[in-house]
C-alpha cells in the first residue's frame, strides 16, 4: 500500500504498493476497500476475533464502523449493537446487520446488560470519529468477563490517558487491543474482500450515500461533518 492519493484520479506508486483487482469491478466500490471497509471489517473479524454467537458492540457508525457491523455479521455474531447519535446511521446499521441500535453508550449500557443477562458484550469495537480518553471507561463497562475492546479510532496525539477501571481489567480478564487497517494483510485480504463483494456477502454499493464531482468537494466535506453520509465518493467523468 502507498500513501494517500487524496483527490487524484491517477497516482504514481511503487509496484510493491499495488494490488491488482479484476477489471469488471466498479472502481467506486473498489475504492472503499482500500481503507474504511478493510479497517472496519478486520477490526471485527480479525482483531476482535468475533466468534459465532458473540455479542458485539460497535461505537461510531461511519465509514469504518458500518463495516465492523458487516464483519461481525459475517463472523456469526448473535447480537450486533450499533451506537451512534445520528438516526440515519443507526438505520443503515440495521440494514447491514445490526440487531439493536442506540444513540449513546450510556443509553446502550443497561440494554446490553438486559439482553445478555448481565454477561455484557464479548467484543466492543471503538470507531467514533475521534476517540477521547474519557470514552474508554464507558466502552470498557460494556465489555464482559474475558471480553475484548478493540480501539480502531484515532485520538488526539496529545491525549495520553484513558479512563479504565484497572481492577475490572485484571479481575474480569478483559483486554484492550489497538489496530491499524483492521490488522489485515492488504495483499491477501483486499482480494478476499472483493471476492466477498462479488458474491454478495459484503455490501459496498449500499455504503455509498452520494457521489460527488471534484468541484463539489466542499459539499462532500460538509455532508461528512454533518453526519449525512456513510460514504461519499468522488467520481471522475
Amino acid at each position: 500500500m502507498a500513501k494517500l492519493g487524496t483527490f487524484s484520479e491517477y497516482a504514481t506508486v511503487a509496484e510493491a504498493s499495488l494490488i491488482k483487482v479484476e477489471k469488471d469491478l466498479p472502481l467506486d466500490a473498489v475504492a472503499l476497500v482500500s481503507c474504511g471497509v478493510a479497517t472496519g471489517w478486520g477490526s471485527a473479524t480479525n482483531r476482535a476475533d468475533t466468534q459465532p454467537g458473540d455479542t458485539v458492540v460497535v461505537v461510531g457508525i461511519g465509514g469504518i464502523g458500518i463495516n465492523a457491523v458487516q464483519g461481525a455479521r459475517m463472523a456469526g455474531a448473535k447480537r450486533i449493537i450499533a451506537v451512534d447519535p445520528v438516526e440515519f446511521k443507526r438505520e443503515k446499521a440495521m440494514e447491514l446487520g445490526a440487531t439493536h441500535t442506540f444513540a449513546s453508550m450510556a443509553e446502550a449500557l443497561p440494554h446490553i446488560a438486559e439482553l445478555t443477562w448481565g454477561e455484557m458484550a464479548d467484543r466492543v469495537i471503538m470507531t467514533p470519529g475521534v476517540l477521547h480518553g474519557d470514552m474508554m471507561g464507558e466502552a470498557m463497562s460494556m465489555v464482559g468477563k474475558g471480553g475484548t475492546c478493540v480501539v480502531t479510532a484515532i485520538s488526539p496525539m496529545q491525549e495520553t490517558t484513558a479512563d479504565i477501571n484497572l481492577f475490572q481489567l485484571a479481575m474480569w480478564n478483559k483486554e484492550v487491543k489497538g489496530t491499524i487497517f483492521g490488522s489485515l494483510n492488504p495483499r491477501a485480504d483486499i482480494p478476499k474482500l472483493l471476492d466477498l463483494y462479488r458474491v454478495g456477502d459484503l455490501k459496498l454499493d449500499e455504503l455509498i450515500t452520494k457521489r460527488y464531482s471534484l468541484d463539489q468537494i466542499n459539499e462532500g466535506y460538509q455532508a461528512m461533518r454533518d453526519g449525512e453520509n456513510i460514504r461519499g465518493v468522488i467520481v471522475y467523468d
